[in-house]
């Protein structure tokens, strides 16, 4: 039997995050979720920087990435990302509340796969991000990524 895809959520907002680990298990995603709540978190938990904190690495088959975050945003984050040999080609999914040409402009040209406004949804919140998890966790055939190789 496989092991669910995991997915690597990189938002410092809470409230964004419950939302989201909320969406999936209502729609009963079977995928297996790590989250870091800042840049320099997620890339340690990839193992692009130096693990301090002793945090487990992760294998995610995609990362849904915030941009505006304290001490390393989503832009640099996407940048080492693709600087990297072993997460060049994994795929990222930037989500944010912002929703200026620029921002999307940058985020394509950084190597963003995906980029998705968030959505306030008072009748189902979190459904945008569930959809998106089960096509980039379910759906989409990724690349191989060397990572922890």
């Amino acid at each position: 039997m496989n092991d669910p895809p995991e997915i690597l959520i990189v938002d410092d907002d809470r409230d964004d995050v419950d939302i989201a680990l909320r969406a999936i298990q209502r729609e009963n995603l079977d995928v297996r979720v790590a989250v870091a709540s800042d840049g320099g978190e997620a890339l340690e938990m990839l193992g692009i920087e130096p693990n301090e904190s002793e945090r487990p690495h992760v294998a995610p088959r995609v990362i849904f990435l915030d941009l505006k975050m304290p001490r390393v945003d989503g832009w640099e984050v996407l940048r080492r990302l693709r600087d990297h040999p072993a997460t060049e080609k994994l795929p990222v999914v930037v989500l944010s509340w912002s929703s200026q040409m620029n921002d999307v402009d940058r985020c394509y040209a950084l190597g963003a796969n995906s980029f998705l406004v968030k959505r306030f949804d008072t009748t189902q919140p979190g459904a945008y991000f569930a959809e998106a998890v089960r096509y980039w966790a379910k759906l989409n055939q990724a690349p191989r990524v060397a990572i922890g190789d």
